[in-house]
């Protein structure tokens, strides 16, 4: 009768001397992997347990609660992209505000104080006159002495402007308003992609992470092995060949898992990246038991939930922005109506009292009659940027259409993959503990032992390989159907 630990089996006791070595090199193998599998798992339930060296994922990684949200979280708080986005946005929103000031009034001081040389003088003028008239009369009533050059020496004024119509002030402020609704758009997109990308992130990261561990667990069993083989050898129980066998599949394991440490690093550095955090800050690790199970979801359910997504909202503000395009080509055709009023001091002196001042008001009218053909023009690339958004719209439902589909085509395939993975995984199991039975009962060889226990780690790895896969594949439907409300 068997008793298995850690998938070594155990056997209750030898029947001969050379047994009694064989077993007893078997218990102290059983017993070194019990060991350092306890050890593995303490260690892992301890880091679980500890706090973690990163604060900001600490509460939601210990409550347990959607960690994967928390990460994307973060990742749209602190991501530069996002925040350049998020700027830009900003950006056009006071631009509608600007858009909204060319409807009121305008305020202004216009000064102006001149020197000048050979300008008209009014006084070469009128001072002949006024003497001709004094001689007339016989007395010096008129005066000889006037000096007024045009333009004023100096003219000081407050200007205040209302425009009585502008179709082009209009046409600006829906511009505006629709540049804002395209930033607003970009940056949910922006903000969407992220929340995909950080979470598919972490889950490389977990997956890289998972399989260190599972060449490390195995690098345990085929290090036993070699020790298992030298021993045997030397005790004449074996051939050389075993020992060369142990140490190529030690060789290979050890190869294995750098790369796998190699992918892990990496992962963990385009993670933070995507975080704008230092490229090694430890990041808390998730448990498999936390992963996120995938909801009921048919196919036409995910197209019509696609419908929400950001780049028809991208559409509909650059059509609305073409609109004011095509607005704007038809209001060059009409006047502008503005009322002006101008009130300040004007001569060669500066004097403030009543008898200096001076004020007007107008009303001032533009109208462009014909400018060679310009606006004509203009309203044909109005209609010609019409036609194209319309076929961009088009173009956009079919590419978020074909992008759902292919996201829950690749659900469908992940989900199966499990399904298939699970159960080559636990075949491999249990033929490995059928083969290392019989390899330590002498009725197998060393080649079939590794095979089998490659052949464990192999399935072992692909499992993990296909439940993380299924999770960013479940990620990567939620971001094409936009199941997910985004921060």
């Amino acid at each position: 009768m068997f008793k298995y630990i850690s998938g070594v089996p155990r056997i209750p006791g030898p029947a001969g001397p050379f047994d009694r070595r064989v077993h007893a090199i078997v218990a102290a193998i059983s017993a070194a992997i019990g060991v350092v599998t306890l050890l593995l798992v303490v260690a892992g339930e301890a880091g679980a347990q500890a706090a973690p060296q990163w604060a900001p994922l600490a509460p939601a990684m210990a409550a347990g609660s959607a960690p994967l949200d928390s990460i994307a979280r973060l990742a749209i708080a602190r991501n530069l992209a996002v925040r350049q986005s998020r700027e830009s946005q900003r950006q056009s929103a006071l631009a509608v505000k600007q858009a909204g000031g060319l409807f009121f009034p305008t305020l202004a001081v216009d000064a102006r104080y001149s020197e000048m040389h050979g300008a008209i003088d009014l006084g070469d003028v009128i001072n002949p006159a006024y003497a001709a008239l004094n001689q007339l009369i016989g007395r010096p009533q008129f005066p000889t002495n006037i000096h007024q050059t045009l333009p004023y020496k100096q003219e000081t004024k407050l200007r205040s402007t209302l425009p009585l119509f502008n179709g082009l002030a209009f046409v600006n402020l829906s511009a505006a308003r629709a540049m804002r609704d395209l930033r607003g758009a970009e940056l949910g997109a922006a903000k969407r992609r992220l929340d995909a990308d950080a979470r598919v992130a972490y889950l490389s990261y977990a997956r890289a992470v998972r399989a260190v561990d599972i060449f490390d667990a195995a690098l345990v069993v085929v290090t036993e092995n070699q020790r298992v083989a030298e021993r045997l050898v030397g005790a004449g129980a074996a051939t050389g060949d075993a020992v060369y066998r142990a140490r190529a599949t030690v060789a290979d394991v050890q190869q294995q898992r750098a790369e796998s440490a190699r992918l892990r690093d990496a992962a963990l550095g385009a993670l933070n990246l995507l975080l704008d955090r230092d490229t090694d800050t430890p990041v808390p690790m998730l448990s498999d038991s936390l992963l996120p199970e995938l909801r009921p979801l048919t196919l036409d359910e995910a197209l019509m939930a696609a419908q929400r997504r950001e780049e028809r909202a991208q559409v509909v503000a650059g059509a609305a922005a073409v609109r004011a395009q095509g607005r704007a080509a038809t209001a060059s055709f009409l006047p502008i109506v503005a009322v002006a009023a101008d009130y300040g001091v004007q001569g060669a002196e500066y004097h403030f009292d009543r008898n200096h001042d001076a004020a007007m008001a107008s009303v001032v009218l533009q109208w462009n009659l014909f400018n060679g053909g310009q606006d004509v023009v203009a309203r044909q690339v109005a209609a010609s940027a019409r036609r194209a958004i319309d076929l961009r719209a088009a173009e956009t439902d079919r590419l978020i259409a074909l992008d759902v589909r292919t996201a829950f085509d690749a659900v469908s395939v992940a989900r199966q993959g499990l399904v298939a993975a699970t159960a080559r995984a636990e075949a491999s199991r249990r033929a490995f503990q059928m083969v290392d039975r019989r390899f330590t009962e002498g009725l197998t060889s060393h080649l079939e032992w590794a095979d089998a226990r490659s052949q464990l780690t192999a399935s072992e790895l692909n499992l993990v390989m296909s439940r993380y896969a299924l999770v960013a594949r479940g990620v990567d439907l939620e971001r094409a159907a936009a199941l997910r409300a985004i921060p």
